[in-house]
């Protein structure tokens, strides 16, 4: 526990740094927000693709989001727990990592997998930004079915 708080703190004390190099350009921080269910740091997870559960309640003062998460890849139809989720807040977008659980080592099948709820409290209201998910990030995976919209899940 004493390692997860020296780290958090570590990534809080590099992101101000961060930002006051960059004071005169603005900057983006990444930052762990409380999801639900609360979990693991997300450094330990595997990618998840996310969709807003209630898309036309996003509204520009919104600092509450209701997100589907899904696991990327194969796992029988199962995602599993979801990791507290990583935001990254930028001028034109706020961009939304949520990784899930590791899974014990075996043979899965590729059928869809089930999407799980979760609520994700904004550190500042979405404004006039698109809200990104970061597993579109990742040239991978950008042909994917689930980034074919850029990774773009809503724009104001």
């Amino acid at each position: 526990m004493a390692s997860i708080r020296v780290r958090h703190r570590y990534t809080i004390l590099a992101a101000m740094a961060v930002c006051a190099s960059a004071a005169l350009t603005g900057c983006a921080s990444t930052t762990p927000v409380a999801g639900s269910p609360p979990s693991q740091s997300p450094e330990s997870g595997d990618p998840g693709e996310w969709k807003l559960l209630a898309p036309d309640q996003v509204t520009p003062e919104s600092t509450t989001l209701q997100l589907g998460v899904s696991r990327a890849s194969c796992a029988g139809g199962v995602t599993g727990e979801v990791l507290i989720p990583q935001l990254t807040y930028e001028a034109g977008r706020i961009t939304i990592r949520t990784d899930v659980a590791p899974l014990p080592d075996g043979a899965y099948t590729c059928q869809s997998n089930d999407f799980v709820p979760n609520t994700v409290e904004l550190q500042v209201a979405v404004g006039s930004r698109e809200l990104f998910d970061a597993l579109c990030l990742d040239s991978n995976r950008a042909g994917h079915s689930y980034c074919m919209d850029g990774g773009v899940r809503w724009a104001p």
